[in-house]
């Protein structure tokens, strides 16, 4: 499968609630990493506070930036960020999940979707959406899939208001 290239992005002037601001949507850069990482945490705190299995090891941050640098150049993967005003607004990760196995091939993964705290509320988050699904149509994907925290109620509105609904479910047991 060939795997759409590294386009620049797209700009908007305005974000939807108006406000005069210009809105950039691009592929991330190595100089974006650290602040990744911070959305990220962000994301996994908020993620704690419904359900404290969710809590990450000391040492995450750290895994997750190496992961994170090795993503940006990934043939199967794709990380964008949005920039309001030349500031990092959020970020979304997607990649392209193998599934030889299955009748419908192969799936588009959203990792990862965040945006600050300061900047929600202004269609970020669905302009980010809209980007990493266009770039999952070029990569020749025919569904996308997202893992949703269950006692977060925002997040599994706004994947449904995207054109989700529910495919499976994760159980699980503690083995002691």
């Amino acid at each position: 499968m060939t795997v759409p290239g590294r386009e620049s992005g797209s700009k908007e002037t305005g974000v939807d609630n108006g406000h005069p601001s210009s809105l950039v949507i691009r592929r991330a850069r190595e100089r974006d990493v650290a602040t990744i990482v911070k959305l990220w945490q962000e994301l996994q705190q908020a993620n704690t506070g419904y359900d404290n299995r969710l809590a990450t090891k000391p040492s995450a941050p750290s895994w997750y930036e190496g992961f994170i640098r090795l993503q940006l150049e990934h043939e199967n993967a794709a990380v964008l960020v949005a920039e309001v005003d030349g500031v990092l607004a959020g970020y979304v990760f997607g990649q392209v999940m193998q599934r030889p196995t299955l009748a419908e091939g192969d799936c588009g993964y959203v990792a990862d979707l965040c945006v600050g705290a300061s900047h929600r509320g202004n269609g970020i988050g669905r302009r980010l959406f809209y980007e990493i699904r266009h770039w999952f149509v070029r990569a020749g994907v025919n569904h996308l899939e997202v893992q949703v925290v269950r006692g977060n109620p925002a997040s599994q509105a706004f994947w449904r208001k995207m054109g989700f609904d529910e495919f499976l479910r994760t159980l699980r047991s503690e083995v002691k």
